[in-house]
């Protein structure tokens, strides 16, 4: 029987983890000895006692208003001396300020007759009598608080006993206390809560810190006695820890109640001081109704001692337990049984590492030499088994191996032959690949720069022209996403069937990639030759090509560059007929074009115009302007459009309108739009919670970024990002939006839910549609400048105008009339109110710190206006000039 290696670990880990087991189990027992030191109660004797007895008030047989007052006082004295101090003296002191409150407010009833108003001498004893009915309620508080306790201390007690008890049955040596390390934990922590408890003085007047110091041992109590509930259970039994349990959460409730309990006694007792000056106060002040009567002289009061030292003397002699505890652990006698098992693992330890090494060399020892020998080429060669278990399975292996290896030596030789045919097809087909378009066989670019670069080495000695073609399908996005790409594929393949036979023996054409195609027309007479090949080209595929049995109409646009007028190399010739394939697509579908020297310089702009935006963005060159659109009825500004600006490195402003389209293009529209919507956002936010809270911003939108579909937890981050309400911002869209699809108006629906306004830009011209005004989720439309840049010359535009405004407040719409230029089409569009008017004549778009400057203006440059403009206007309402003239006199009387 062979042991394995895993085995003899085995053996060696059992061994170590029964010496782990006994040493733990000896360690468990390891005992803790507490000792407490009891120091016998000790009495502090105290000054004795001594009280003046009271002087008995005199019969008052005049009005002693001073005696009465002099009870109110004592009786205030003696009520908070009770409450501070229960005792015998706090209860016969309050007797007896009781009785004398009594016989003083007797006498001065008696003595008042006649001289004192009897409502003011009914006021006073009503006031005397809820007094009187206070202080007892403070009395009642004081018992409250002395039994809340009274019952901390039975729990407190009633934890402590049931402590003691277990320590009770644990052992005793020679006076001292050997229990569980857990149970004397449970024990030193009641020790702190009882001084702690014993440290609070009897009155309220103490630190928080002290319940603090309570509630944070109560706490301590807790945890280490659910840290320790399995433990204790099995010593002390559920119903102990249930119990011990019931008691700690008592405690903390009649903390929580003791202080809720000061809180509410300090107050009462200031509100009852307050309540004793102000009867003394007004037992003073009440004078005889007669000027005639005489005043009994005042009987003084007696004399009371201060109540602090009143509570101090009578307080009873101090009573203290101190208890030390100290708390030890010795080792039991166990050292010399561990170091037997110890002795004993190592010896098994040693024996087993000897066995395992001596196991496991020798096996080794024959593996190498055999595996050096086949090495060699001895393909027979065979392994004497033995050794552990793991290494004699692998001598069995390594024998088998040896033998599959001479059957495999033969069948190698074979696989090789076969394998050196197929490395010299592949090489073959792979210099196909590598020339030619693995869909439509066609020769790729590589092949293309090398047979152009060989026709223009002809061209050059011959002196003829070679015209080179770049050929782009139009539409082809929509075959693909419509029939599919594999249809697209066979598409693709028939073209280039197509090209093949269109650019005959003489022509030579390539796929570039995608839908874009090149054909290279060499050794031509003329340059015009190259323009009948290109336009040869175009014709071709203005006949339906049938695909899989359906016939397709596809159109081509085809760009022309010619050597040597063009360029001089292939890299040249192939940019510039890209260039001219640019401008052909921009012409429309089936369109020829030859390159000229100005498409080059628009595409080099175009290029430098990318490049710039790309810089612009790190640079942060983009500025936000913001231009009022204000209310035509109340000549305010409540809403300012945010408009973008690109600061070129010459200082100039750039428009949206000289790079947006370029940036489309690029894609670099989507990280534009997400700087443009974020910084208006955090202006119109700066604005809210500062000079203006009633700002309003408008966003101009891209339309693609209504296609993304986190576009509207990006705009309602912001919004909580910058604590700025929804409505603070208005989205303006144009009505292209339209033909990205449904999903896009189901984003703005869900803007609109949340808050946000939605506007229609350039209203009025282009595609608008009334469609849009039922489709979309709009809150205003806005008026494009082409229709407002005539509607003072123009009848039909001011009733165009006049029948959309009019049509838009029907529908609950906001109209504003954007590009106002001139006096005449600010006064016909002021008569349409309610509207908002912006353009050039009333303010410019101006920066963030300006724009609160230029708003404050606005309402004395609209009234300047509308006053100075021209009597003959043909207004949009009265047919008389002079009666509109008087409208906008008196809306700006109204205003005024």
């Amino acid at each position: 029987m062979r042991w394995g290696i895993g085995v003899r670990l085995g053996v060696a880990f059992a061994a170590v983890a029964g010496l782990a087991v006994a040493a733990n189990l000896l360690a468990e027992r390891e005992i803790a000895v507490i000792s407490t030191t009891r120091i016998v109660p000790f009495a502090v004797p105290g000054p004795p006692l001594t009280r003046p007895t009271p002087t008995p008030a005199p019969e008052v047989k005049a009005l002693n208003p001073d005696g009465l007052a002099a009870a109110v006082e004592q009786y205030e004295d003696a009520v908070r001396g009770r409450v501070m101090v229960h005792n015998e003296e706090s209860d016969r002191r309050l007797d007896e300020a009781l009785r004398n409150l009594q016989r003083q407010s007797i006498a001065y009833d008696s003595s008042s007759s006649g001289l004192v108003a009897p409502n003011r001498l009914q006021k006073l004893n009503e006031r005397l009598t809820a007094y009187r009915s206070r202080g007892d309620a403070l009395a009642a508080m004081a018992d409250a608080r002395e039994d809340t306790l009274h019952q901390f201390s039975d729990h407190l007690e009633a934890l402590d006993a049931r402590t003691n008890s277990s320590l009770a049955r644990a052992w005793k040596i020679f006076g001292r206390v050997i229990a569980r390390k857990s149970l004397i934990d449970l024990k030193s922590i009641l020790d702190d809560i009882r001084r702690g408890f014993a440290s609070l003085p009897a009155t309220d007047d103490y630190d928080r810190g002290a319940l603090d110091a309570v509630a944070a041992s109560e706490a301590a109590f807790a945890a280490t006695l659910q840290k320790n509930a399995r433990e204790l259970a099995q010593s002390q039994g559920q119903d102990w820890i249930e119990q011990m349990g019931a008691d700690v959460a008592q405690l903390s409730t009649l903390q929580s109640a003791l202080i809720d309990g000061d809180a509410s006694r300090r107050a009462a007792i200031d509100s009852f001081t307050q309540e004793s000056r102000g009867l003394a106060a007004l037992v003073r002040e009440i004078k005889p109704a007669r000027a005639a009567a005489q005043r009994a002289p005042p009987v003084p009061a007696a004399s009371e001692p201060q109540t602090a030292d009143l509570d101090a003397a009578a307080a009873p002699l101090s009573e203290r337990t101190v208890e030390s505890t100290s708390t030890s652990a010795r080792k039991s006698d166990h050292a010399a049984l561990i170091g037997w098992i110890s002795a004993a693992v190592l010896l098994l330890m040693l024996f087993i590492s000897i066995w395992t090494v001596m196991s496991i060399v020798a096996p080794v020892r024959r593996i190498r030499s055999a595996t050096r020998r086949l090495a060699a080429g001895e393909i027979s060669v065979q392994v004497a088994r033995g050794g552990i278990q793991e290494l004699d399975d692998l001598a069995v292996s390594f024998n088998q191996m040896a033998e599959q290896l001479a059957a495999a030596q033969t069948l190698t030789r074979t696989y090789q032959d076969q394998l050196e045919a197929k490395v010299a097809q592949r090489t073959r087909e792979l210099q196909h690949l590598a020339e030619h378009d693995p869909l439509t066989q066609l020769p790729n670019r590589r092949q293309l720069f090398m047979h152009l670069k060989a026709a223009i080495t002809r061209a050059e000695t011959t002196g003829s022209y070679v015209g080179v073609f770049f050929l782009d399908l139009d539409n082809f996005k929509n075959i693909n996403d419509s029939m599919g790409h594999a249809f697209g594929d066979r598409v693709l393949e028939a073209i280039a069937e197509q090209l093949r036979s269109t650019a005959g023996p003489g022509g030579f054409a390539a796929r570039l990639g995608g839908d874009e195609f090149t054909v290279v027309c060499d050794s031509t007479a003329r340059d015009e030759d190259v323009r009948t090949v290109g336009w040869e080209l175009v014709h071709a595929f203005q006949k339906p090509l049938t695909v899989g049995g359906r016939d397709l109409m596809i159109s081509v646009s085809v760009g022309a560059s010619v050597y040597p007028d063009h360029g001089k190399d292939a890299d040249a010739l192939l940019r510039a007929a890209d260039a001219a394939l640019f401008r052909a697509k921009a012409l429309g579908r089936s369109q020829l074009t030859v390159f000229s020297p100005e498409l080059l310089q628009a595409a080099s702009v175009k290029f430098s115009t990318e490049q710039g935006l790309r810089r612009a963005m790190e640079r942060s060159e983009f500025e936000l302007v913001f231009q009022p659109e204000v209310n035509a009825l109340t000549l305010e500004t409540g809403l300012v459009e945010s408009l973008l600006r690109w600061r070129l490195p010459d200082g100039r402003l750039a428009s949206p309108a000289e790079f947006l389209t370029i940036a489309e293009e690029s894609g670099l529209i989507m990280e534009i739009s997400d700087w443009v919507l974020q910084c208006a956002i955090e202006t119109a936010s700066r604005w809210h919670h500062g000079s203006w809270p009633g700002a309003r911003v408008a966003i101009n939108l891209s339309s693609r970024q209504l296609l993304d579909s986190r576009f509207v937890d990006r705009v309602m981050n912001l919004l909580r990002e910058y604590r700025l309400p929804a409505h603070c911002i208005e989205i303006e869209l144009t009505e292209n939006v339209l033909q990205t699809g449904t999903a896009t108006i189901e984003v703005l629906r869900c803007l609109r839910a949340n808050g946000l306004s939605i506007a229609l830009d350039d209203f009025g011209t282009g595609y608008s549609s009334l469609a849009s005004l039922e489709q979309l989720p709009l809150s205003r439309v806005k008026l494009d400048r082409a229709l407002i840049a005539s509607i003072h010359t123009s009848t039909r535009s001011a009733a165009i105008a006049r029948a959309i405004v009019g049509l838009c407040h029907s529908l609950g719409l906001e109209v504003t009339a954007e590009g106002i230029e001139c006096p005449e089409q600010l006064a016909i569009l002021a008569d349409l109110s309610p509207i908002c008017l912006q353009g050039y004549l009333l303010a410019r778009p101006a920066p963030a710190d300006r724009l609160l400057s230029v708003i404050a203006a606005l309402p004395n440059h609209m009234q300047s206006l509308l006053l100075s403009a021209p009597a003959t206007i043909s207004y949009a309402g009265p047919s008389d000039a002079e009666e509109g003239r008087s409208r906008i006199v008196g809306l700006l009387n109204a205003q005024i």
